[in-house]
């Protein structure tokens, strides 16, 4: 797996370039409070889009994927209203939406959920008190509970982000965890029908991310039409 410094992502700061072209939809405002989205009310602007990578999961054979789990993410998408509102607010905002799709959890408990800017991508980080993590300094903490787990959706393809990508799951999506280090467990997930890779993050060791792999699911949106979560309008 090649890495893209997920301590780097769960400060909120991206790691690739591309072109862009502009599109104008309706859609949440941020104020930045340093990298973080401090969510206002909604006035209409410019959303900033960007070609999705060439690069694709290679086709696997039928009989190799007949033998493996079944994706988590192929269980019936969450509703808007089970999704944290700043994860879906990150990913309508991001260059990458269209080729890119949401997904969350399908339980949080007792967790706090931050959108963060990842250049041309979506990324939001979960906090949860008492728990290790990341400072605002960007320094590992033991018991600050700042971005103990977090989940990006990157503007990066396969061919950059895996080197052999093998199947995981039976729908052919590609999963590589990495060894913990520097104190975070780490997985690079690449979804078969999305252009995208995801990466996903805990500080709460191994066991926890495979259990918040496990959990993740679509998220309900319609790329064309309207929504409203949690008071925002969101240009789905």
């Amino acid at each position: 797996m090649r890495t893209i410094g997920l301590l780097l992502l769960a400060a909120g700061m991206g790691c690739s370039t591309s072109a862009s072209t502009a599109t104008t939809a309706s859609a949440p405002t941020p104020s930045t409070q340093g990298e973080e989205l401090a969510l206002t009310a909604p006035t209409p602007g410019h959303l900033e889009t960007r070609e999705a990578p060439d690069a694709a999961l290679p086709e696997f054979d039928a009989e190799q994927l007949a033998s493996l789990p079944e994706a988590p993410w192929s269980e019936a998408p969450l509703a808007v209203t089970q999704a944290p509102a700043d994860l879906l607010a990150a990913w309508a905002r991001a260059e990458n939406r269209d080729w890119c799709a949401p997904i969350a959890p399908a339980a949080l408990r007792e967790v706090a959920a931050r959108a963060h800017r990842l250049d041309g991508g979506w990324s939001v980080e979960f906090d949860q008190a008492g728990m290790p993590g990341v400072d605002e300094e960007g320094e590992l903490c033991a018991e600050c509970g700042r971005g103990t787990f977090g989940i990006a959706g990157t503007a990066m393809g396969v061919d950059d982000m895996m080197d052999t990508p093998a199947p995981s799951f039976a729908d052919g999506s590609a999963a590589d965890v990495a060894p913990v280090e520097g104190g975070v467990a780490a997985a690079t997930i690449a979804i078969r029908g999305q252009g995208c890779v995801y990466q996903v993050w805990s500080f709460l060791g191994e066991e926890h991310l495979e259990s918040l792999v496990g959990q993740l699911r679509f998220v309900a949106v319609q790329p064309r039409g309207d929504a409203q979560v949690a008071g925002l309008d969101l240009p789905f």
